[in-house]
């Protein structure tokens, strides 16, 4: 899923490229690299009456995803920053939705500039096209399955150690997001690393994972970790714990 920018640079001007900056909005509109379009965090998710950040409705996907020139022949390739979860949940979202040509490039703005990428305030209009969604259930879970199903689930708690102590999901196990993230401009350590980072938490293979957070961000930057690492068999749980508490649901 991770591209560099060596490739990002010699794919530029391919027609079937569809870059997306996953930054704030101010921030895009600051600087951004050529060809890139906008798409914040606010635009792939929908509140639920707890105040949980659950994916957007089909209807909606497809009317943005085909506004962004997006169809079933483009990569995607999302630019963010390695402490920002907003690339990761954007991520997940385009596979939640069928998308499987998406990539993310595996350095920041920062690095862009220093690699030669010139900064603009241009914006880039693509073409218009239709983008046909096929959901894959697989990599989601909601409360009513996962509470019924609690012991069948490696659940991981991607928050930090505070948050954990203050109460977390019945046999939940902590992995901070934090802990797969590279600080060398990259957006996560190599793969090696993070296959040793779950082997020393005892997470096997062979397990169905399922991860949450707070919002659902940060536990999509560790579903993209466990990716790397060679695991198959993961879910998010997008309205996590601020959906989890809301529904009064038991907590350790």
């Amino acid at each position: 899923m991770l591209v560099s920018i060596d490739w990002l640079r010699d794919n530029l001007s391919d027609p079937n490229i569809v870059i997306l900056d996953t930054r704030p909005k101010t921030m895009f509109l600051y600087g951004h690299i050529s060809k890139s379009q906008s798409l914040t965090i606010d635009q792939v998710i929908q509140f639920d009456q707890y105040g949980a950040n659950l994916v957007v409705d089909e209807k909606k996907i497809i009317d943005l995803f085909s506004s962004l020139g997006i169809d079933n022949s483009k990569t995607v390739v999302l630019v963010g920053d390695s402490m920002d979860p907003s690339a990761a949940r954007i991520a997940w979202t385009f596979l939640y939705f069928g998308h499987e040509k998406t990539c993310l490039l595996d350095a920041n703005i920062m690095d862009l500039q220093r690699n030669g990428f010139e900064l603009t305030k241009k914006s880039f209009i693509p073409e218009l096209t239709t983008f046909t969604p096929k959901i894959n259930s697989k990599i989601r879970i909601e409360s009513d399955y996962l509470k019924e199903n609690l012991d069948n689930f490696v659940i991981l708690d991607a928050r930090t150690p505070q948050e954990f102590m203050g109460g977390h999901l019945p046999n939940s196990k902590l992995i901070p997001f934090t802990d797969g993230i590279a600080y060398d401009g990259k957006l996560f350590q190599n793969k090696n690393f993070l296959q040793n980072l779950f082997s020393q938490n005892q997470i096997s293979k062979d397990s169905e994972i399922v991860c949450y957070c707070m919002h659902g961000h940060r536990a999509s930057s560790l579903f993209l970790q466990l990716m790397i690492a060679g695991y198959q068999n993961v879910k998010l749980y997008d309205g996590s714990f601020v959906d989890w508490y809301g529904r009064r649901l038991p907590l350790e």
